[in-house]
């Protein structure tokens, strides 16, 4: 039988908290923890700095591991919309009646 307050992640073997409520108090009691282990001038093992919605239970985990970066992607370059056939002929069209053609789209 498990002493967690939480159940165990089958998948990553993490304690699983169900709400991000839960999470807020776990990284309190983390944070409490590291700075009573640097007054008590003691080492710590609490090494937790983040949160994350696991995939796999849906429940909620902590990690040590910072964030990932994010990545930018560049932009592709913007291309023109060449009118086909259809507009061009409605230009015409329009031209020929003697109605201003707008280019804005």
């Amino acid at each position: 039988m498990s002493h967690h307050r939480y159940p165990i992640c089958p998948t990553s073997g993490k304690v699983r908290y169900g709400e991000l409520k839960d999470i807020k108090l776990a990284m309190r009691q983390t944070a409490w923890d590291r700075s009573r282990a640097r007054v008590n001038e003691v080492a710590c093992s609490r090494r937790e700095i983040r949160s994350y919605e696991c995939s796999d239970c849906r429940g909620w985990h902590l990690t040590s591991q910072p964030a990932r970066p994010i990545r930018l992607v560049p932009a592709t370059k913007l291309t023109m919309l060449i009118p086909g056939p259809a507009a061009q002929a409605m230009r015409r069209t329009a031209g020929a009646a003697g109605l201003k053609v707008s280019t804005a789209a």
